[in-house]
């Protein structure tokens, strides 16, 4: 469980915290030259400490102007519930908006169960009567 020291820093995370954040969430194994490449190619990067303890994360992906894509918005299960998930979305939403050009769009990919989670920050779930359905492809 939370407590007080908790922090929220927009600075990316150390690779090697990235890879283990991911791993104990249960989001898989990545390498360490892959998460060192993807970090650096985030537009923003939010961070949350508990103490030194990295508990939190997320990041944004795109062009920094037009397209925002959040990305690896991720907490440890022991920190859940918390509202810290919440905070490191409204922090990165506040910080794409003051970067965002006008016509510019904020898009994620919800994981499944998560969609009324990204509903109380504006985000619709697709297709909608204006929008497509939103497509993935994997690689593996």
């Amino acid at each position: 469980m939370p407590n007080n020291r908790i922090s929220y820093q927009f600075v990316p995370p150390k690779p090697e915290a990235f890879v283990k954040l991911r791993s104990d969430c249960g989001w898989g194994e990545i390498s360490l030259d892959t998460a060192t490449v993807a970090l650096k190619r985030s537009v923003i990067d939010l961070t949350v400490f508990e103490g030194d303890r990295l508990i939190g994360m997320g990041r944004v992906v795109g062009d920094g102007v037009l397209y925002f894509y959040l990305q690896d918005i991720i907490v440890l299960p022991t920190h859940q519930n918390h509202s810290i998930g919440r905070q490191i979305v409204s922090k990165l939403l506040e910080e794409s908006l003051a970067r965002a050009a006008t016509g510019a769009t904020i898009g994620l990919m919800s994981a499944k169960g998560k969609e009324a989670f990204y509903q109380h920050f504006g985000f619709q779930e697709r297709p909608t009567d204006q929008l497509g359905a939103g497509m993935t492809q994997f690689v593996l």
